[in-house]
């Protein structure tokens, strides 16, 4: 067998290709690394960023590479939970939030799936996601912590799914982090109420409703009860 001989420049610039796409993939990792762990004590881990990873809120992003996500990965039967498109419903979100991590009506999209599904998934009847959705949300404040709709969320999906210990630590991490941000107040404050920690629920909502915030649930919930005082 004749030995094949292979230019040496050609052998460099594939090793410099190489090395520039996995310093990439390495720099790209560390934007968005996956964080924290599970409900279930499981350190968090998931599908390596192949494309991004790019902010959801910066309007720089919200152009051709979110469209190209999009368009593949999150169709309106993915939306509606009704099948995936490139292949299982689940990957093709974690594709998505992979890209975007804190796309917010993906990360929506995955609470729902989780939420009305975690039986069939429980009995094997609907395949798992890939990664657990708490995994999911803690990268996304990860890579996002300025974003309060990341902490909303995640204490939504904490609280809708029996977690209300959990649900009450990462709001007042979310607090921390965001002091001012009426939003998560509100949110803090309704979490309260439904914990019935009303005095507490009661503080949230004077101090939301002495700014003028719009939303005014959390108020007439506390009217309602004969919690609410002027």
């Amino acid at each position: 067998m004749t030995a094949k001989h292979y230019n040496p420049l050609w052998l460099w610039a594939l090793g410099c290709c190489l090395a520039v796409g996995g310093t990439a993939a390495l720099a790209a990792s560390t934007l968005a690394p996956w964080v924290g762990v599970s409900l279930d004590g499981e350190r968090c881990s998931g599908r390596e960023i192949s494309y991004g990873p790019f902010d959801y809120t910066n309007a720089a992003n919200k152009g051709d590479k979110l469209n190209i996500v999009e368009t593949y990965h999150y169709t309106k039967d993915i939306q509606m939970l009704i099948k995936g498109n490139t292949g299982y419903l689940g990957e093709d979100l974690d594709y998505t939030v992979t890209a975007f991590p804190n796309h917010h009506k993906a990360l929506g999209t995955l609470m729902h799936y989780q939420l009305i599904y975690q039986h069939d998934i429980a009995t094997k009847a609907k395949r798992p996601l890939p990664s657990p959705v708490e995994c999911y949300f803690q990268r996304a404040i990860h890579f996002a912590p300025q974003d309060p709709l990341n902490y909303i969320m995640y204490g939504t999906y904490l609280r809708k799914s029996q977690h209300p210990q959990e649900a009450n630590e990462l709001y007042k991490k979310a607090l921390q982090a965001l002091p001012n941000e009426l939003s998560i107040n509100y949110s803090y404050g309704l979490f309260l109420f439904e914990s019935k920690k009303y005095p507490e629920a009661l503080a949230q909502a004077k101090l939301i409703y002495a700014q003028n915030f719009p939303k005014q649930k959390l108020k007439e919930l506390l009217m309602k009860s004969g919690h609410w005082q002027k």
